[in-house]
């Protein structure tokens, strides 16, 4: 018998098996957030706003302002359209010296100074493999991979930001509701919120946001009489939100500057993207420096901005709580540049069951399924399976999923094309 647990029965009633204090919290499984779709269930105690006053603020809240909002901008035509999102064998890869040896050595460096016209030789490096799939308007999509797997440049493909270079390989294609990235403005339409954190550091927290708003959208006075409103008071709306308003009139600082904390300056920088107006997020790795709380009120808001006014989200994040996963519809798993899944939330683990590998009740799923991709998930084989049989390596994890329903359906949809109501002109975007 256990020291630390009194003695129960063999096989405990159900109603017995689970202890009162977890009843009266409503204790909730780990894997829940990955089997369920509604995104309504979670309780109040995960979030640190002041919801009261934001009501008062906003007149009904974050979500009936949104609505408004939603309902101007399509009367005066100012929000641009959400794009479906359609990547296609999308690849990249760069050239680097290869090197000869594991260390550099004296005749080495000489060798390059004397004899400079003598080029390196030089390899590929691949980045992104081929890959393929679907971000619908109003989703959000969860990323899922380990530092270095290629989720940043992903993100950094769909915002535009990678070009062709002699060095530099980029192959598929990305279609916006049809329509290729050079024949619209992307910086419009798309918003991307970088892992390094760029600000001017003797403004204060609402001077930067005053001065992000104005630079996208104009002053409130220039700008059509029934927005005029919600201009004015976008800056404290997005204060509220992100939970800056103790420190609105801080500086940011820097290394050498005093100023906000780490964690109120990356929510600066994500308050910076959101005034912007685009309507496709793409964040990388914006938890960082964050708890899990306040990780979990910037997500809940996007899920909010989402739900109201269409737009898509994508996200990456390293080790997201239960609670943050349930805000997002899917998600997209990366190592080493393949792509491993990519499909609902809720299907994620009987996808992985069905593999081979189920995640035990008391184990997070996000650190069950980074560290089954990994090729470390061994551990967590259920048997269905022979172990040789079992997939370790990335490209062989890519290899199931592309034989998967999953990914069938996603080539049956990009095989339709676009119908009439999601193609849009290329002056819908400008």
């Amino acid at each position: 018998m256990s020291l630390l647990l009194p003695e129960t029965e063999a096989n405990p009633p159900a109603d017995e098996a689970r202890p009162d204090v977890y009843q009266s919290l409503h204790f909730r499984s780990l894997q829940e957030p990955y089997n369920h779709s509604s995104h309504d269930t979670l309780v109040s105690r995960y979030s640190t706003l002041d919801a009261n006053n934001l009501e008062v603020m906003l007149n009904g809240g974050l979500e009936r302002f949104y609505k408004k909002y939603n309902h101007l901008s399509r009367k005066i035509n100012l929000q641009l359209p959400t794009p479906e999102v359609r990547f296609q064998d999308l690849s990249f890869a760069v050239k680097v010296p290869a090197s000869s040896g594991s260390h550099n050595t004296v005749g080495s460096h000489l060798a390059k100074i004397f004899t400079p016209w003598k080029r390196p030789l030089m390899q590929t490096k691949h980045a992104l493999h081929p890959m393929t799939g679907i971000i619908k308007p109003g989703s959000m999509t969860l990323i899922l991979a380990n530092p270095g797997s290629g989720k940043s440049t992903f993100l950094k493909a769909l915002a535009g930001k990678l070009h062709k270079h002699f060095k530099k390989e980029i192959g598929g294609e990305i279609l916006y509701s049809g329509l290729k990235g050079e024949d619209i403005e992307l910086t419009k339409l798309v918003g991307l919120v970088d892992q390094t954190d760029n600000h001017i550091p003797t403004l204060t927290v609402r001077e930067t946001f005053k001065f992000a708003d104005l630079c996208v959208n104009g002053r409130p006075a220039d700008q059509h009489d029934e927005m005029r409103d919600i201009a004015a008071l976008r800056t404290e709306l997005f204060l509220q939100i992100l939970g800056l308003e103790s420190c609105a009139d801080t500086v940011v600082g820097n290394a050498l500057l005093r100023g906000v904390s780490g964690g109120e300056r990356k929510r600066v920088t994500v308050g910076e993207v959101l005034i912007g107006g685009q309507s496709l997020f793409l964040c990388d790795e914006i938890s960082t420096g964050l708890d899990s709380a306040a990780t979990y009120d910037i997500m809940k808001a996007l899920r909010t901005w989402c739900n109201t006014l269409g737009g898509s989200v994508v996200v990456a994040l390293l080790q997201p709580t239960p609670e943050v996963v349930e805000q997002f519809d899917d998600i997209l798993m990366i190592h080493e540049g393949h792509m491993v899944y990519h499909g609902p939330r809720v299907d994620i683990l009987d996808y992985f069951k069905e593999r081979g590998f189920t995640c035990p009740p008391r184990v997070d799923p996000a650190d069950f399924l980074i560290e089954v991709t990994s090729g470390r998930g061994q551990r967590y084989a259920n048997g269905t399976i022979d172990v040789k049989d079992l997939p370790v390596s990335a490209e062989e994890f890519n290899n199931l999923f592309c034989q998967s329903s999953i990914f069938k359906k996603t080539l049956n949809s990009i095989s339709k094309g676009f119908n009439e109501h999601q193609f849009e002109s290329a002056e819908d975007f400008k």
